[in-house]
């Protein structure tokens, strides 16, 4: 079994410890350094190789945000988790368009993070289930029924389409729910960014939790 290496960071020292101790419980987990600020998880990420890195949002010398801009400006690849306390939107944008991987907020971390990281590491985009009620949930406000026209120029399956890519499910989980091929999952969601001028990593998913969360 391949081991997946791990760089940990947030401020808190009974939490750090904690999360420590709860990855190292896993077979495939092997935490290669932990860090207390942002400033200390940069230089870690310099100096290890590791296959994911889990980022408290709220840190001292460079919050998780920054460090993880900087982080990718490295390797723009590297899978990236962010912890946070805050079920606010604007935070989870700016990480996706950052190409910040994953999302898990901190009171579900021990059910959430281990099942992050695998996904993450695998490739694909993870937010705490929570978090995706919590948007759903929100009113709809005056900047959604503005952009009712950027919305027309998508046919009803594009819109289809993009609620379920706001849903965080992926082009496999889609082309199963309406009985499609994962090809025609994949023209659609080309097609769509292609409508909407949509380009860079997690540019789709942004713009569906924009629209549709």
């Amino acid at each position: 079994m391949k081991k997946l290496n791990l760089i940990i960071a947030d401020d808190h020292p009974i939490f750090l410890k904690g999360l420590w101790e709860g990855l190292e419980m896993e077979e495939d987990f092997t935490v290669i350094a932990q860090a207390t600020n942002g400033q200390e998880a940069f230089m870690a990420v310099q100096t290890y190789r590791p296959d994911v890195v889990v980022l408290d949002i709220d840190m001292p010398r460079m919050n998780g945000l920054e460090a993880a801009e900087k982080m990718l400006e490295i390797n723009p690849q590297l899978p990236i988790i962010l912890l946070t306390m805050h079920k606010e939107k604007a935070p989870l944008l700016k990480a996706l368009e950052l190409g910040i991987c994953g999302y898990v907020l901190k009171e579900n971390a021990v059910t959430d993070i281990m099942h992050a990281i695998r996904i993450v590491a695998a490739g694909n985009p993870y937010i705490s289930p929570e978090m995706s009620l919590f948007l759903l949930r929100k009113p709809q406000n005056t900047a959604k029924q503005k952009t009712q026209e950027v919305l027309e120029l998508l046919t009803p399956a594009e819109r289809q389409i993009t609620q379920l890519v706001a849903q965080y499910k992926t082009s496999k989980e889609i082309a199963d729910e309406l009985f499609i091929s994962e090809k025609t999952v994949f023209n659609h969601r080309m097609n769509i960014a292609k409508k909407l001028n949509l380009t860079g990593k997690n540019s789709l998913l942004r713009f569906a939790l924009e629209h549709f969360a």
